[in-house]
């Protein structure tokens, strides 16, 4: 069985949070973490919609062009996902 996209919603979630983390010293990873966490209790689709987003971008080269299929690499995913989470999150960690 193949899969349609390079990484499964699990696999993405777990790589953007890591990646969002890694912005951060760490130890002040904790409360990154709590503020993501506390995003998605407020709103429990917000990585899967950036995921949506992402698989949108992937398939379609007519409109991103051929370049689309990186849309799963850590640069892409430090460029769009990631980035509009520390736009939402980032900041001063203390």
């Amino acid at each position: 069985m193949s899969k349609k996209y390079p990484m499964t919603y699990e696999e993405y979630e777990r790589r953007v949070i890591e990646l969002f983390l890694d912005l951060y010293p760490k130890d002040k990873q904790d409360v990154a973490m709590e503020r993501i966490n506390d995003l998605l209790k407020e709103e429990p689709e917000f990585i899967e919609a950036l995921y949506g987003d992402t698989c949108f971008r992937y398939d379609h080269p007519e409109i991103y062009s051929e370049t689309c299929k990186n849309a799963f690499e850590d640069y892409k995913l430090n460029s769009i996902p990631v980035r509009t989470l520390n736009l939402l999150l980032g900041g001063k960690v203390d």
